[in-house]
């Protein structure tokens, strides 16, 4: 008898390893390092992320890429299935690691937002299409963490922390669903700007959100 599940229902990860976060961030920090001439503060979120996924995607065809990357493989702007949701009218994630080491195969999802006072506040990367989209479960529901990038396109990294900090202090409503504040963490030497923040799915299973913010000025 076949005991395979349906396509709707997703597996679930319990944890991620040492080595796949820091795999996923690698490919993200070389994508980063390759485009960055290209990248400055009147450029699109959509533009950045594209310029960076390329760029990953060319150092996964490098020869002389580290073996272990064999691996891995990257989807820019991809569907989410599931949520009732067809065709174009599926949500769309900005980068996507995934490996194929283990089944189910563990994907790592980078959710990318600008961060620019005025236009792009910090309110704009907490709302309902950015983080919440995480603590929602509309993204990355059956994985145990993900990362949100912060295109910083004018000030740095110390004041879009102290705004995501104070942004996170006045969750009145617990939209955010909290339930532990960001710590500063390193994941990857070239990532100097990384946290993490625990929050409650609306399922009340619990996902580790790491902040990473990107200079792009």
């Amino acid at each position: 008898m076949d005991q395979t599940l349906p396509l709707s229902v997703p597996t679930l990860l319990t944890s991620y390893t040492l080595a796949f976060r820091r795999d996923a961030r690698q490919l993200v920090a070389w994508g980063y390092e390759d485009a960055r001439s290209i990248i400055n503060s009147q450029r699109e979120e959509t533009e950045i992320t594209g310029f960076i996924a390329e760029a990953i995607e060319n150092r996964l065809d490098d020869p002389q890429t580290p073996k272990r990357f064999d691996h891995y493989a990257i989807s820019e702007d991809k569907p989410i299935s599931g949520h009732n949701l067809t065709g174009k009218s599926r949500r769309r994630l900005d980068i996507v690691i995934g490996s194929n080491e283990s089944r189910p195969r563990a994907k790592y999802v980078f959710e990318a937002k600008r961060l620019l006072t005025g236009s792009h506040p910090i309110g704009k990367y907490t709302d309902l299409q950015g983080l919440q989209r995480f603590t929602s479960g509309k993204y990355a529901s059956q994985y145990p963490e993900a990362a949100m990038i912060g295109y910083m396109q004018n000030k740095n990294a110390d004041y879009w922390y102290k705004e995501l900090f104070d942004n996170f202090a006045k969750d009145k409503s617990k939209s955010l669903s909290i339930i532990a504040t960001l710590e500063k963490i390193s994941v990857l030497p070239e990532f100097q700007n990384e946290w993490l923040s625990k929050h409650k799915r609306n399922d009340n299973s619990i996902i580790d959100i790491y902040h990473i913010f990107l200079d792009c000025t």
